[in-house]
């Protein structure tokens, strides 16, 4: 066993609290680096048109209406399915009305978008990561 991990194990509660065990680097810098990098994606045009889409969807009562709905189906389904009770046609048509009617409904088009293109740019920041931490020169990510 690593020298390291055996010293995690053998910790108690409250000297794990107090500890820093050394990780091969400075922690601090790392979590400032981190917090940095939390208030530039907190910048980001992407991020606020995400912020700005869900305000709009809150603020929709028809859109919130068919969201609310659709959740309520999606999980009677759900609880149907892992009971084991049967599924009826019915049911599933109710659903499919659902998600048709979220889908036109044009603010939460406009919220699923944006939501889209954050999680694109996330994806490319995590994919980033990951080739600085692997060494990867896959790729540059675009903004």
């Amino acid at each position: 066993m690593d020298d390291s991990i055996e010293q995690t194990v053998n910790l108690s509660t409250e000297q794990k609290a107090k500890s820093t065990i050394p990780l091969g680097g400075n922690f601090d810098e790392i979590l400032s680096l981190a917090r940095q990098l939390g208030e530039a994606i907190s910048r980001h045009p992407r991020y606020a048109k995400l912020r700005e889409a869900d305000e709009r969807v809150r603020g929709d009562k028809s859109a919130t209406d068919a969201l609310d709905a659709y959740n309520k189906a999606a999980e009677e389904l759900s609880r149907k399915e892992r009971s084991g009770r049967p599924i009826e046609v019915e049911d599933k048509r109710r659903l499919r009305s659902l998600q048709e009617t979220v889908a036109a409904n044009e603010t939460v088009k406009a919220f699923m978008v944006s939501q889209a293109d954050y999680a694109e740019m996330m994806r490319k920041m995590n994919d980033a990561i990951y080739q600085a931490i692997s060494g990867d020169q896959g790729p540059a990510a675009e903004g």
